[in-house]
C-alpha cells in the first residue's frame, strides 16, 4: 500500500499529484521532497506494520539528514480479546505523538501502521487535562502528588523500570513520565523541588541535571473514581452474567488496571 504517495502540488496546481513505483527506499526520497517542497502541512505516510514504519524512519532520516521531525503513532499490537495489555513503551510513543499532533506544522511527518487507524483515540481533551509540569523550586505536596499520578494511570512500584511507574521514598520521587526517553528523580528539601535528574532504569545512577519535566498521563484512559464508576455502569449494561464474576471487573473496581 506504501507504493503510491499522494500530495498537493504547489498552489499554482489544480489537481493534486501522485508519486507511484516508489520501489525500494524511493518512497522516503519523496516523503523528504514533499515535507521539503510540495506539503502546505505535515506529511502522513500509513503504512503495512510496525517494521515498515522502522526502516521508513530509518530511510527518511538519510534522505533528509535528520531535518524532518518524524512522529510515530503505533498500534496497540494486540487484538481486541488478548488477555494482555499493549507494551507501555508502546502507550508511552502513542501518547507522546497524540499530546505533540495539535502543535505539529509543515515540514512534520507522521508514520503510522494501517491498524491504528482502525483503533479508537484518547480525547484531547483528556491528555490536556492530564499534563503535570514540574520545574526547580515548586512546591510539591507527596501525597497530593502520588494522587494526582495514580489518577493519570501511573503504578506506584518500588523500583522505577518502565514507562508509566513511580516509586517514592522518603524525599525522593523516581519517576518514568510517559514519553520519555529517560526517568527522573526528583529531589525534595522538605517541600521545595531541589533537584532533578534523568537516571538509568538498569543500574538506577543519575545522569544530567534538568531545569523542568513535561508529564503526560500513563494510559490513553482515566483511572480515577468517575472513570471506574463509569466502567462498571457501561460493564453490567453490555456484558450478560455475573459481574462479580470477572477478575477485570473486580480488579477494575478495587483501582487496579490489568
Amino acid at each position: 500500500m506504501s507504493n503510491l504517495l499522494k500530495l498537493p502540488l504547489p498552489s499554482s496546481a489544480v489537481e493534486p499529484a501522485y508519486w507511484s513505483r516508489l520501489y525500494g527506499s524511493s518512497l522516503a526520497l519523496a516523503t523528504v521532497e514533499a515535507a521539503k517542497h510540495y506539503a502546505s502541512g505535515p506529511v502522513v505516510l500509513v503504512v503495512d506494520d510496525l517494521a515498515h514504519a522502522s526502516q521508513l524512519n530509518a530511510e527518511i532520516n538519510f534522505y533528509g539528514s535528520n531535518q524532518h521531525p518524524i512522529l510515530h503513532l503505533p498500534d496497540w499490537e494486540t487484538l481486541p480479546y488478548d488477555v494482555f495489555s499493549p507494551h507501555q513503551d508502546i502507550i508511552s510513543e502513542r501518547l507522546k505523538t497524540l499530546h505533540a499532533l495539535p502543535n505539529i506544522r509543515s515540514g512534520n511527518i507522521l508514520i503510522l501502521p494501517v491498524n491504528a487507524l482502525m483503533q479508537k483515540l484518547t480525547p484531547r481533551h483528556y491528555i490536556d487535562q492530564h499534563v503535570l509540569m514540574l520545574q526547580l523550586g515548586d512546591t510539591l505536596n507527596i501525597e497530593s502528588f502520588r494522587r494526582n499520578l495514580e489518577a493519570s494511570g501511573y503504578s506506584n512500584v518500588s523500583q522505577v523500570m518502565e514507562h508509566g511507574e513511580f516509586a517514592v521514598r522518603g524525599s525522593i520521587i523516581d519517576l518514568y513520565p510517559a514519553g520519555s526517553t529517560l526517568p527522573y528523580r526528583i529531589d525534595l528539601f522538605d517541600d521545595e523541588i531541589e533537584s532533578i535528574r534523568s537516571f538509568n532504569p538498569s543500574d538506577q545512577r543519575t545522569l544530567e541535571k534538568t531545569d523542568r519535566i513535561e508529564l503526560l498521563p500513563a494510559r490513553e484512559f482515566p483511572t480515577d473514581q468517575d472513570a471506574i464508576r463509569q466502567f462498571r455502569e457501561r460493564y453490567r449494561e453490555q456484558i450478560a452474567g455475573d459481574p462479580l464474576a470477572s477478575l477485570i471487573y473486580k480488579n477494575v473496581s478495587d483501582g487496579q488496571i490489568p
